[in-house]
């Protein structure tokens, strides 16, 4: 389902002018435009940094999530960046604040366009993906994080990760690790 079919897109939520609160109008593909003021607002994608982390075996780090929405599936540790943040320092205060860790980011895996149901409301968001080596601390489950696991490439086919983008990320880069 995309953006412009979705009823739970802002696209087809967003119904006011942040400006003025005149009625906005759907112009096209990710464009708003307030029917009063003229005012335009464009729906995109919010950024995401997520760490990909292995252990001495090969074997990659997953967070268990323990809040709706998608309590209980399996995510990498990360989230969305904080206004006047870097996607990097965003890995960073991400890897702090729930595992407890200082984070070494090693390389740019990938990204891909995916969704978050969150308040009844489809937001679009880019995952962005960078492996990274823990550099101090032990990672201990915190602030959303219900709990941590490590895990094969076998084991990753049995995982509820709820995310498509993130699964194809971890199968190819564990067949050809970088």
């Amino acid at each position: 389902m995309t953006q412009a079919t979705n009823p739970q897109s802002p696209l087809k939520l967003y119904k006011f002018c942040p400006k003025c609160g005149g009625d906005f109008t759907h112009r096209g593909g990710n464009h708003l435009q307030c029917e009063a003021c003229e005012y335009s607002y464009f729906v995109n994608q919010a950024p995401t940094a997520g760490l990909v982390i292995f252990d001495e075996a090969r074997r990659v780090m997953l967070a268990k999530r323990k809040f709706a929405p998608y309590k209980g599936t399996w995510q990498s540790v990360g989230g969305f960046v904080g206004l006047d943040e870097s996607l990097e320092a965003t890995a960073m205060r991400e890897a702090k604040e729930e595992l407890g860790v200082t984070v070494r980011i090693e390389n740019f895996l990938g990204s891909f366009p995916e969704v978050y149901e969150f308040g009844g409301v489809a937001v679009p968001f880019l995952a962005i993906y960078f492996a990274a080596r823990i550099v101090d601390g032990t990672p201990r489950p915190s602030d959303d994080v219900a709990a941590i696991g490590y895990f094969t490439r076998e084991e990753l086919t049995e995982l509820d990760i709820p995310y498509p983008g993130l699964r194809k990320i971890l199968m190819d880069y564990m067949k050809h690790p970088q």
